[in-house]
């Protein structure tokens, strides 16, 4: 599946909820423990009709993925679409439910049918477009990307994403004018600071990429990619020390990061650190096989003598 940072859309069917019963609340809450109780309670309460039954088995398999119950979301949502299988929001959460269980052929036929039956959800362009560039369909999307922004020109998501395609692509100014949107619209999202800080540094602009770095941080001070970006920019600023020390909290927040691996055996390259520098590499490369940097940065320090 793509590692590109998406918001995730969830969608709870409130018509229901609108009752004053408690349970019709609850179940539509999307807190996991309680929702799943009270969804039950509707569920073999014998007093729901079709649809709303329908409702009240996808909120249930919203509470079980939230919880990571991916399995037992999954049933729901097959019973959900057996009830009532007009309903658009339950192929696009079992759509989410298959992308989690990396299997993106099934989730990109769900985002389909979804879009088919509800073609004014921004939400689910974006989700689809998730999932064509996990199947490495850049251009379909970006298609994806550009549609849910022409849909929902206010919803920051849709420029998250599709900022984060042109930055992969290594289209930097294209990623910033999406991030400068994003930053307009939401000037307290420490991702798109993040985002567009590396897109800074890749345009080779480390003063701007370290203030983009410095005001995510600032604003989510446990946020791994940043303090990853930071170390790299830093790294490029020729103050190792200071790139060390991001980089070993951003391990220590995530030790699965790929991208904070590869900058570390980059830092420890520099300190003359060439055993623990291949080791990280290793571990970059075991997490993300495909990461040039990495792929290239072994092989340099393999071929160097020790």
């Amino acid at each position: 599946m793509s590692r590109i940072v998406l918001a995730a859309a969830l969608f709870f069917f409130s018509a229901v909820a609108a009752r004053a019963d408690d349970d019709f609340k609850t179940c539509a809450s999307g807190a996991p423990d309680y929702a799943i109780m009270a969804c039950t309670n509707l569920i073999e309460g014998g007093k729901l009709d079709t649809r709303q039954e329908a409702i009240a088995y996808t909120n249930r398999a919203v509470a079980f993925r939230n919880r990571g119950g991916l399995q037992r979301a999954l049933a729901d949502l097959n019973r959900a679409i057996e009830l009532d299988p007009e309903l658009a929001p339950i192929y696009a959460n079992r759509g989410l439910v298959y992308q989690l269980k990396d299997e993106p052929d099934r989730a990109l036929a769900d985002f389909d049918r979804a879009i088919d039956l509800s073609p004014g959800s921004a939400a689910f362009y974006l989700n689809r477009g998730t999932v064509h560039l996990s199947l490495k369909d850049k251009d379909r999307a970006l298609a994806d990307y550009d549609r849910a922004i022409e849909i929902a020109p206010q919803h920051v998501a849709g420029y998250i994403s599709r900022g984060s395609l042109h930055q992969r692509e290594g289209e930097h100014d294209r990623a910033i004018q999406d991030l400068d949107r994003a930053i307009a619209l939401d000037p307290k999202l420490a991702m798109a600071y993040a985002n567009r800080g590396a897109s800074h540094l890749g345009k080779g602009d480390a003063e701007r990429a370290l203030a983009d770095y410095d005001r995510a941080i600032e604003l989510q001070p446990r946020y791994p990619k940043a303090l990853a970006g930071r170390a790299e920019t830093n790294l490029k600023r020729g103050l190792t020390a200071k790139a060390l020390a991001d980089i070993e909290q951003a391990l220590a927040l995530d030790p699965n990061g790929a991208y904070a691996h590869n900058i570390n055996a980059q830092i420890l390259t520099a300190l003359g650190r060439r055993n623990e520098a291949i080791a990280a590499y290793k571990k970059a490369l075991a997490i993300e096989p495909d990461l040039q940097e990495s792929v290239q940065g072994l092989e340099a320090l393999q071929r160097s003598k020790p």
